[in-house]
Parts: structure tokens; sequence; C-alpha cells
């Protein structure tokens, strides 16, 4: 039988040595099954295909039952795991925190607990110009409610 922990097994043990992780498997009752992998230096076609074959060649014809889909998360999809956070580092991100505060930014840096959010705050001078003062901003994962890239 093939399950998520199998299969999730396979791909982190025979991909993680060549940048590849993990942000999503969904094995749906429908029998279908869902990869969403990425890589630091970006996924392409001819890595999805090397997935594809990578788990029919463990699984053979365990798989005949399935439909398996490997893709990689797309940028309208939210950043998951801390090494999403880490492999967008200089990107802008719109993030909304657990307690409703919206934030919007650039990953300034991150690792495995929290990422440093760099945003622009206006400050109101009476009468003259808003000036503009970069602020640096810790975020935990756990505060994180969502966090999507943006496009610039």
């Amino acid at each position: 039988m093939i399950t998520a922990e199998n299969i999730r097994a396979l791909i982190e043990n025979d991909l993680s040595g060549q940048g590849f992780f993990l942000v999503e498997l969904q094995v749906k009752p429908s029998g279908k099954i869902v990869v969403f992998a990425d890589n630091f230096r970006g996924i392409t076609l001819d890595d999805c295909v090397a997935i594809t074959r990578l788990v029919e060649s463990k699984f053979g014809s365990n798989l005949d039952d399935y439909e398996l889909e490997v893709s990689s998360p797309g940028l309208d999809n939210p950043l998951k795991l801390p090494v999403q956070y880490q492999k967008n580092t200089g990107r802008f991100v719109r993030v909304v925190k657990t307690d409703g505060e919206t934030r919007e930014g650039r990953i300034k840096e991150a690792d495995d607990e929290k990422f440093v959010l760099e945003t622009v705050m206006k400050k109101k001078k009476e009468k003259k110009k808003a000036e503009t003062e970069m602020q640096f901003v810790e975020i935990t994962y756990s505060a994180v409610k969502t966090a999507k890239l943006l496009i610039r």
C-alpha cells in the first residue's frame, strides 16, 4: 500500500542532497497523489519528470490505481515551510499574522524558527513631506497565518 509517509521518505531521502525539498504531499481518497516539490535553484519541468520517475520506479505496479501529479508550489500558493522563506530571501511577501496584522516587505533573512521582514515605515512630519524609514521586524513562523510572494 502506498502511504504519504512512504512517498515523503522516498523524496526526502533520495532528493534532498540535490537541493530538493518537499513542500506538500496529498494522497487523496479518490486515488490521486499530489506532490509539490521545490529546489533552491528553482524547479523545472525536467525535475518534475525526474521525481515522477523516481516515485514510479520505487512503487511500480502499486501505482496502477493512482494518478500521480508532481508540480512546483507556484507563486500563488502561500509559503508553508521555513526552507521556502530561506529560498525566497530578498523577495517581497505579504504576511498575515495570526493576530490579524498584515505586513508587506522583503524577506531579509530566515532560519528554522523565524524570519526578518524589511518594511518601509512612513513618518509624518508637520508641514513637511513624510519621511520613510526602514524597519526590520522579526516574525516567528508560529505567528504567521499566511505568507504569499508578491510580484513586483
